[in-house]
């Protein structure tokens, strides 16, 4: 046990008795570099967060994306308190379902029509659905993740007959996409894709999935539960100006409350009530009340701008760190400045692992919560003085990662003295 981590490490293992996994999800921090991360936040505020054993950290992974805003934002919480005040979960809709349902057509190019709902999951299996009854048919071609349920993952616990209509392309591989296309000429009801991977698409590779799926009478789905509102308001079919006939969001639509939504052209989102597309908690209102505050702030902040300049200070020098120390070889800076990641790619596996889980371990030693495994994002809260900061803490990292090699325990016996609230 890593004493860094001992109230974590014990609440955990308490978890695991009651809990299948010891977690609410299955990507649980235990599980990528055990020992080495905490497992347990009881504050948040801004870009900071604290965890169970009173360790501080500048927040980069921002719950898998959707603090936007930053944590514990006064404007939106004040908001679904009032509304907390006045009830939200009725058997009929409240006034904000329109208000917010006008602010999304508003806002993203393709959305003439909105069903919410209430996760990722949720809205990409919805989409699906509403697709296969515009179109009358089943195949689906997807690529990337899209949620947890039975179409999307397969493997154990699924049926078989559950993905049978389901074939996978590759990412920026045009030709993949169009050789199934051919194959199954005619009986494709959608292709679902992220338009944004950890890497951006190539030049012309979104404009050409869309000529495709148009010419085949083919419905496109952007999941944009990852890029939504943060490459552009839009999203990235804003930002590349390409234009699918459906969307997904999720994540940052609501700093952090629990809501999702499928938007699309009137003549395709109108199949939705061909279906029995429901459950209790869609039409609650507390959720469109951060859902419509939060969409708001981001407007009124210039927030896209903000984001790009912290992600673009942030690669910038972290790709000056990996030149001095002469690592090129061995990690590189990817992904778009609003979602950066480091990859790390030695040749030798053996080296790989070690530098990536010595350079990690001393991050989060130091008060930087980063993912191994996951793309990072920014938010309006973070500030050049959480780069500066971050920058610091990663230069130290990678001189020893690079120096040692090696995870130690004898990263616990580092303390944070930072303070910030």
């Amino acid at each position: 046990m890593n004493p860094r981590y001992k109230i974590s490490q014990e609440l955990f293992k308490e978890a695991e008795e009651i809990i299948p996994g010891g977690a609410p999800q299955s990507r649980h921090p235990n599980t990528f570099l055990p020992g080495y991360f905490p497992l347990y936040f009881v504050k948040g505020k801004g870009s900071k967060l604290l965890d169970v054993d009173g360790h501080f950290y500048i927040d980069w992974l921002l719950s898998y994306g959707p603090i936007v805003l930053g944590h514990a934002n006064e404007r939106v919480d004040n908001a679904v308190i009032e509304r907390i005040k006045e009830g939200f979960c009725f058997n009929l809709n409240t006034e904000i379902n329109n208000r917010l349902a006008k602010k999304i057509i508003d806002t993203i190019p393709c959305a003439e029509m909105v069903r919410f709902l209430k996760t990722g999951s949720c809205a990409t299996s919805a989409a699906i659905r509403i697709a296969r009854l515009a179109t009358e048919k089943n195949k689906i071609l997807r690529c990337g993740f899209h949620g947890w349920h039975d179409w999307a993952i397969g493997g154990q616990g699924v049926p078989t007959g559950a993905t049978e209509d389901i074939q996978a392309f590759t990412y920026n591989d045009y030709d993949s996409l169009e050789k199934l296309i051919k194959k199954y000429q005619g009986q494709i009801a959608a292709v679902i894709m992220m338009p944004v991977e950890i890497e951006p698409p190539k030049k012309g590779f979104l404009e050409e999935v869309r000529k495709l799926t148009a010419e085949n009478e083919i419905v496109l789905i952007f999941d944009e539960v990852r890029s939504g509102f943060r490459l552009a308001r839009g999203g990235a079919q804003e930002y590349y100006n390409v234009i699918p006939d459906m969307a997904t969001f999720s994540k940052a639509i609501a700093n952090g409350y629990a809501i999702s939504c499928v938007v699309g052209k009137k003549s395709v989102m109108e199949a939705a009530n061909k279906s029995f597309i429901s459950a209790t908690f869609f039409p609650s209102a507390l959720e469109m009340v951060a859902a419509f505050e939060t969409l708001s702030t981001l407007e009124e902040n210039n927030a896209v701008a903000h984001f790009f300049k912290i992600g673009n200070a942030l690669q910038n020098g972290l790709r000056t760190i990996i030149n001095e120390f002469d690592l090129s070889q061995d990690v590189k800076v990817t992904g778009l400045p609003v979602m950066p990641y480091l990859e790390f790619k030695s040749e030798s596996e053996e080296r790989k692992t070690r530098l990536k889980n010595r350079f990690y371990a001393e991050v989060l030693a130091r008060g930087i919560f980063l993912h191994p495994n996951h793309h990072w994002f920014t938010c309006l809260s973070h500030t050049e003085s959480d780069v500066n900061e971050t920058l610091n803490v990663c230069r130290e990292a990678m001189k020893i990662a690079k120096d040692k090699i090696n995870v130690e325990d004898d990263i616990a016996r580092i303390k944070i003295e930072t303070k910030w609230w």
